[in-house]
C-alpha cells in the first residue's frame, strides 16, 4: 500500500513538474524566470522521490537528456522521468533513433512492430516471402497446349488473373495495373545488333544453389552464365552478367540488405552502360520438398520457369509511397508479354506469375523482370537448360513479335 501510495504522489509531483517546467521555457522576462525559479525555496523538500524530482531533474534534463538518446538502458532508468523523456524525444523529435533501437533488438522484432510503415530513410529490405513457399506452386494451372490469345481475351481483368496471376494475399492488384489492351501493345522491342550491352543479368540472392549431383551444387550464377551465351551466342544480344553475391556478409547468409545492395550495383552498371535496356535478376525458388517443378524442352528436362512482379502496394495499407516505381506498367507488360510468348511456343515452361507487394528494384529499368528458375530440388543442369527457351523468348520479344491475335 505504502509503496502504490508514493507511486501516486510521484504522478502528482510529475504533473507540477511539467507545469513548472512549461512556464520556465516559455519565455518572457527575466523577471518571470526568476521569479518562477524563487518558488522552489518555498517548497519543503522532505522526501526522496521530491528531492530527486526537483532538485535533480532539471539539471539532468539540462545536461545529460541529450546523451542519454544514444542508449536503450539508463542507469536509474526504472524512474519515471528519464524514460518519460527520452521515449518521448524519441517518438516526436529523433524518431530514427527509436527506429534504430527497434531495428537493432532483431528483424523479426522490428518487422513485427512497424510491419511495412517504415520511413524513407529507412531502404529496401529483403523480403524473405520471395524464397519461402507459394500457394501450391507445383499444382498451378498450367498454360495447357501452346496457343495465342486474342485481345478480346486479354482485355478481360477476371480472364488474366484467372489465367497468368496468382496474386500474393498480402497485395491486391486493380483493373487499372492489369489493363490488358494496354499491357499486350505496348511496343518493348529494341534495336538489336548494336556492339552495346543490351542486357544485364545480376542476381540478388547470388548463393542460391540447386539439387546435388554427384556432391556439386551448382548456383544461380551458373545458370545466368548459360543466359548470357545462349544470348551472345546464339542471338548476338551482347549481355553485361554480374555475378556479385549480394546476400553473404562475412562469409555468412545475410539478406537484410540484400535488395539494397543489388540495386546500388545495378544503378551503376546502367550509369556505365546506359545502352542497357533489359535487367533480368535471376533466382532460384523455393517449394516443398516434394514438388519437382520441370517440364521438357526439346527432349531435356528443364526447370519451370515464373515471372515475378512487385507492384509497391499492400492489401492492407495500400501504395506503398516510399518504394515507388515509375516503371511500374512497363514491368507488368514485359514479363506479360513474355509469358504470352512462352505460352505460344512453351506452353508448360512457365508457371503464373507471382505478384507481391514491394518492387525489388524492378523501378530501374522499363524492362525489368526477376524470373524464378527452378526450385531447390531442380538440379542445375535443368536450369540451365530453361535459358535456351528463355533467351528465344526473350529475342522474339525485343525483336518486336506480337504476343497476341487481333481476332
Amino acid at each position: 500500500m505504502q509503496e502504490r501510495n508514493l507511486k501516486v504522489i510521484e504522478g502528482l509531483l510529475f504533473v507540477l513538474f511539467i507545469l513548472l517546467w512549461g512556464l520556465f521555457l516559455s519565455g518572457g522576462s527575466g523577471k518571470v524566470k526568476r521569479r518562477t525559479l524563487s518558488l522552489w525555496q518555498y517548497i519543503p523538500v522532505h522526501t526522496e522521490v521530491f528531492h530527486d524530482f526537483f532538485e535533480n531533474s532539471i539539471r539532468k534534463g539540462q545536461y545529460e537528456l541529450t546523451p542519454i538518446l544514444g542508449y536503450d538502458t539508463y542507469e536509474g532508468g526504472k524512474g519515471m522521468l528519464l524514460p518519460f523523456f527520452r521515449n518521448g524525444m524519441q517518438e516526436e523529435l529523433f524518431p530514427i533513433q527509436r527506429f534504430a533501437l527497434d531495428y537493432w533488438k532483431g528483424k523479426e522484432y522490428y518487422k513485427a512492430k512497424y510491419s511495412d510503415m517504415v520511413p524513407d530513410y529507412f531502404t529496401e529490405s529483403d523480403d524473405q516471402s520471395v524464397e519461402e513457399k507459394k500457394k501450391d506452386p507445383g499444382k498451378m494451372k498450367q498454360m495447357g497446349t501452346g496457343r495465342s490469345y486474342t485481345i478480346k481475351e486479354l482485355a478481360s481483368y477476371s480472364f488474366l488473373l484467372e489465367h497468368f496471376y496468382i496474386v500474393d494475399e498480402t497485395t491486391s492488384m486493380t483493373k487499372q495495373d492489369l489493363n490488358g489492351t494496354k499491357l499486350v501493345t505496348m511496343d518493348l522491342s529494341a534495336k538489336l545488333g548494336k556492339e552495346e550491352p543490351l542486357v544485364l543479368i545480376y542476381h540478388t540472392h547470388g548463393s542460391e544453389t540447386y539439387k546435388k549431383v554427384n556432391g556439386k551444387e551448382g548456383s544461380v550464377i551458373e545458370v545466368g552464365t548459360a543466359l548470357t551465351k545462349e544470348l551472345e551466342n546464339v542471338y548476338g544480344i551482347k549481355t553485361v552478367h554480374d555475378k556479385s553475391v549480394y546476400d553473404m556478409v562475412d562469409g555468412q547468409l545475410d539478406r537484410n540488405a540484400a535488395y539494397n545492395f543489388a540495386g546500388d550495383s545495378v544503378e551503376a552498371a546502367l550509369r556505365k552502360n546506359p545502352s542497357v535496356k533489359v535487367v533480368i535478376d535471376l533466382h532460384r525458388d523455393s517449394v516443398e520438398n516434394n514438388i519437382h517443378l520441370r517440364t521438357k524442352v526439346n527432349g531435356k528436362s528443364a526447370a519451370q520457369i515464373m515471372f515475378f512482379n512487385g507492384v509497391s502496394r499492400l492489401a492492407s495499407k495500400g501504395d506503398i509511397g516510399y518504394l515507388y516505381n515509375p516503371n511500374k506498367e512497363a514491368n507488368l507488360a514485359f514479363s506479360l508479354q513474355m509469358q504470352l510468348l512462352c505460352g505460344k511456343y512453351y506452353p508448360d515452361l512457365t508457371r503464373r506469375i507471382y505478384i507481391k507487394g514491394y518492387r525489388y528494384n524492378l523501378h530501374l529499368a522499363k524492362r525489368a523482370m526477376l524470373v524464378e528458375v527452378g526450385a531447390q530440388n531442380n538440379t542445375v543442369e535443368e536450369a540451365k537448360n530453361a535459358m535456351k527457351p528463355l533467351a528465344e523468348m526473350l529475342y522474339r520479344l525485343l525483336s518486336g513479335e506480337k504476343s497476341y491475335k487481333k481476332n
